[in-house]
This record gives C-alpha cells, sequence and structure tokens, in this order.
C-alpha cells in the first residue's frame, strides 16, 4: 500500500531526475589542468648571489670609465636639461625654499582623494567642484627618493593654473592638501627635493642601467633595490661607491602633465641623482612642444622642413622629445680622420681604415638602453622645473 502511494512514486522520480542531472553536469564539465611544475621559490642567498654575477660586468665597467677623464663626450651623450631649458644666471641665488611645515594640517583620505579625481565632469557636487581636475591646467609630479628615510618614494603633487595653485603631500593613506600661490612652487620644490648649494667633487658615475630610474606610473619605484645592488659591486674608493655603500643618496624624477593629454601624457621630465655632494642628471631630459610641424623630419632629397633649422638644433629636439637615438657603439666610433673618402677612387669606394685600440678610447657601456649620468648644477634643476611649469 505505502509502495503504490502516489507520492512516494513522485519522491523517485524527483530524487532520480536530481541524481541523473548530477551526473550529466559532472560529465559535461571539463576537467581542471594538471597544475604545471613550479620552480623552487628563490632564497635570499640564491637572490643574492644572482645580482652579484648581474652586476659584476657594471662593476668592471664602472671601474674603465673611473680610469678615462671628463670631457664634452659625456655631456654629447645625452640632452641636457640646458639644451632644453636654458641655464640661469651663475650668480643667481637659489630661490627661497618652503617646508612641508609650512603647509595647512588639511587632509584627506586616500579613497575620498580618487573619488574627487574620479568625479564624472557634468556632476554638479561640491566633489567635483573642489577637484582641482576641474580648473587646473597643468600638473607637476615630484617623487623623491630619500634613501634614509624609506626604502619608496614619496611624492609631491601640485595642481597649477594662472592664478591658482595647490600642493599635496601623498602619505601612504591619507594626502594633505593645501593652496599655496603659484610663485611659491619652485620655492617647495626646493624645500621638498632639498636641493641646494654642493661641494662635492665629480668622481667615479657615468651611466647607470636602465631600471635604476624608472618613469611610468610609478617612477623610483625600484631605484632603492637596483641601487643597494650595484653598490655591493661598486669599486672601493670612489665617493660615490662609498655614499651607495652607505646608502646616502637621493633621487627625485619631475615630470609634468598638460589638461590637453587628461593628464595621462607627460609633457616634460627630468631626472636626478643627488650623490656624494654632487647632483647628477640621469637620462635625457624630455621636452614635448606643442607644434609637431617645427619636428618635421627631412623629405625626400635631403630637404629639410622649414620650421627645422639647421640639421644640429633639429637632431638635438628630436632626441629632447624623448625619441630613442640609435648610436652605433663607442668601441666602433671612427675620427673624422679615419672617415675621409680616399681621393682618386670611385665615388662608391669608402676608406675603410682597420680600428686600432687606442690607450685612450672610452669603454663602452652594455646597451643602449643604459642612462648616462652627467653632473648638472642644482641651479639647473630648480630652472628647468619653473619652465617646466610656466604658464
Amino acid at each position: 500500500m505505502i509502495a503504490g502511494h502516489p507520492y512516494v512514486a513522485l519522491l523517485i522520480a524527483v530524487v532520480a531526475f536530481f541524481v541523473v542531472s548530477g551526473i550529466v553536469e559532472a560529465v559535461r564539465t571539463p576537467r581542471k589542468p594538471k597544475p604545471r611544475p613550479r620552480a623552487p621559490r628563490e632564497s635570499a642567498v640564491e637572490r643574492e648571489e644572482r645580482m652579484r654575477r648581474r652586476y659584476a660586468e657594471f662593476g668592471t665597467r664602472w671601474q674603465e670609465w673611473s680610469a678615462q677623464p671628463r670631457g664634452q663626450g659625456d655631456e654629447d651623450r645625452l640632452v641636457t636639461a640646458a639644451s632644453l631649458w636654458g641655464c640661469p644666471d651663475a650668480r643667481a641665488p637659489f630661490p627661497r625654499r618652503f617646508h612641508d611645515s609650512q603647509l595647512g594640517k588639511v587632509t584627506v583620505d586616500k579613497r575620498s582623494y580618487l573619488a574627487m579625481l574620479d568625479a564624472p565632469v557634468d556632476a554638479v557636487q561640491p566633489r567635483h567642484e573642489l577637484a582641482p581636475t576641474s580648473w587646473a591646467t597643468m600638473r607637476l609630479d615630484v617623487w623623491a627618493l630619500h634613501s634614509k628615510a624609506a626604502q619608496k618614494p614619496r611624492l609631491m603633487r601640485v595642481w597649477l593654473s594662472r592664478d591658482r595653485a595647490l600642493v599635496e603631500l601623498h602619505r601612504t593613506r591619507v594626502v594633505q592638501v593645501d593652496e599655496i600661490l603659484p610663485s611659491e612652487v619652485v620655492g617647495f620644490v626646493r624645500g621638498f627635493t632639498r636641493l641646494g648649494p654642493r661641494t662635492g667633487t665629480v668622481d667615479g658615475l657615468r651611466w647607470l642601467p636602465a631600471e635604476t630610474m624608472e618613469l611610468g606610473d610609478k617612477p623610483l619605484w625600484h631605484t632603492f633595490r637596483v641601487m643597494r645592488d650595484i653598490s655591493c659591486v661598486a669599486p672601493k674608493g670612489a665617493t660615490v661607491a662609498d655614499a651607495l655603500n652607505a646608502a646616502d643618496f637621493h633621487a627625485f624624477a619631475f615630470v609634468a602633465f598638460r589638461a590637453e593629454s587628461a593628464w595621462k601624457e607627460p609633457c616634460a621630465h627630468l631626472r636626478v641623482l643627488d650623490c656624494s655632494g654632487v647632483t647628477y642628471q640621469v637620462g635625457d631630459a624630455f621636452l614635448q612642444e606643442e607644434d609637431d610641424a617645427r619636428w618635421v623630419p627631412p623629405g625626400e632629397g635631403g630637404v629639410s622642413s622649414p620650421w627645422a633649422g639647421d640639421g644640429r638644433e633639429a637632431g638635438a629636439s628630436r632626441r629632447g622629445r624623448g625619441r630613442p637615438t640609435r648610436r652605433r657603439s663607442l668601441r666602433r666610433r671612427r675620427s673624422a680622420a679615419e672617415e675621409t673618402v680616399v681621393t682618386g677612387c670611385d665615388e662608391q669606394q669608402v676608406a675603410e681604415p682597420e680600428f686600432s685600440e687606442l690607450p685612450d678610447r672610452e669603454p663602452e657601456p652594455l646597451s643602449d638602453t643604459d642612462l648616462a649620468v652627467v653632473p648638472i648644477d642644482p641651479r639647473e634643476v630648480l630652472w628647468a622645473v619653473e619652465k617646466m611649469i610656466e604658464l
């Protein structure tokens, strides 16, 4: 009687349906691929040994460069800040210094700050009205890595218009905000970077690997680690090497943006290393001109554009805009006398003298991506910053 009850038959049918559905779903579900074997995690000792081998050649090159006297070739290897923004008067004083202690105590939570910047343009809210993106035309990001203070760089961001300026000091979870005068921006940059008169002796450093002072979304993010690795192979006795071994250096990156690029594409940048009492420019300085027609490459037949001027100035300007330059290896660079065409020969025949190993030849950098390093006056750095944000 119980087995013939209609509810029992319905219950058996429901259970059978779910069992069959589970079996079908299990068959249709693709099998998860077997996890690939992972390499064992590198230990601290193994990493240190790997980095020693990696920078061993760097130490050898450093010693070769240190044995060479400095000359005009150092400045010819990169686009200097003076070639783009000019130089201040040698007798001109430093700009007045302002410290972050002179700023107000208004702090904003990091989440609220990011929400304020992401407020839509058509939003009629106090959050959008207070956002600097609604009124600023220029932004300057100053990244500073003080080796003895922290391993990660600090950020001071300045929003600018012709009659208004807003400075931000970015901490870990909060942003300190205060409104200043546009004429005080360079003073706060000097206080934030601690740039001033330098009396050190130029010694040792001529170039750095490309990963030392990277730009992008997080400039100088790996600078402390790379500098620490380099200090392991730095030659003893050089003042720069002693400063790196003592972790006594400051690295700066000045990056400017315009509102026309939606604050994404930089229009100018400059990288600086302050070490052993000397200020160095690292890598090419960059300046993007608004008129792209000025940098039109030469046309067919070798005729230059009317805006380019002579070839030397046009080439320097194009390099200043950050375009990569393919230089020949310094080991294969010939003198002007060696590259002259032999007179009396056919036009297609060019003299190819054998390269002789001269004792005064310059060592060859490791690759084309290495960053050249030359001394620079701190006044020129502050002058370049002033010209970057000139409205």
